[in-house]
């Protein structure tokens, strides 16, 4: 698939800004509502055929290349909400083939990270939370991304199953 593009890019907008503020409210009540505010996450692991990530450089603070993915809202399931995630942050079609990950180390939410395969779309990113979209190789991940390479490590290897994270 040479003729793809491998990345899109989105300038920061005065549009964007109360998307921000929201984002921003929305944290900072959820720190003063205490033990009764756990959320869930749902995050995407998407390679293409030749091993590259997709991966996502969110628009808002902290701004570092991570998995597709976001909260799972109410009435829906971490499937589909890492479904709705992906397609809303990158244009692409995928399906859930597994679980890798249940990421319960923070006290405040609890992560699901699928294993998932792309079946169409086109690569763009969400005008209001997305700067830039792309497919990333592991050396590249690891030279730029820390954090998202520690997360890749933490991930199953082949089918050898769930793996469950309670510790920093």
């Amino acid at each position: 698939m040479a003729d793809r593009p491998r990345s899109g890019r989105n300038p920061l907008r005065l549009r964007s800004l109360p998307r921000l503020l929201i984002v921003g409210l929305h944290e900072a009540a959820a720190l003063l509502a205490g033990r009764y505010a756990r959320s869930e996450g749902a995050h995407a692991v998407v390679r293409d055929e030749s091993g590259e990530l997709l991966v996502v450089l969110p628009i808002f603070p902290p701004r570092r290349w991570g998995i597709p993915g976001g909260k799972v809202g109410q009435r829906e399931t971490p499937h589909a909400a890492v479904v709705r995630e992906v397609r809303e942050e990158t244009g692409l079609e995928v399906v859930v083939e597994r679980c890798l990950l249940v990421d319960g180390h923070r006290w405040r939410s609890t992560d699901f990270i699928f294993a998932c395969r792309s079946i169409g779309g086109r690569l763009r990113p969400q005008p209001e939370e997305i700067a830039e979209v792309r497919w990333m190789t592991d050396a590249e991940i690891a030279r730029t991304s820390p954090k998202l390479a520690r997360l890749l490590s933490l991930l199953p290897a082949g089918a050898e199953g769930t793996r469950y994270r309670n510790e920093r």
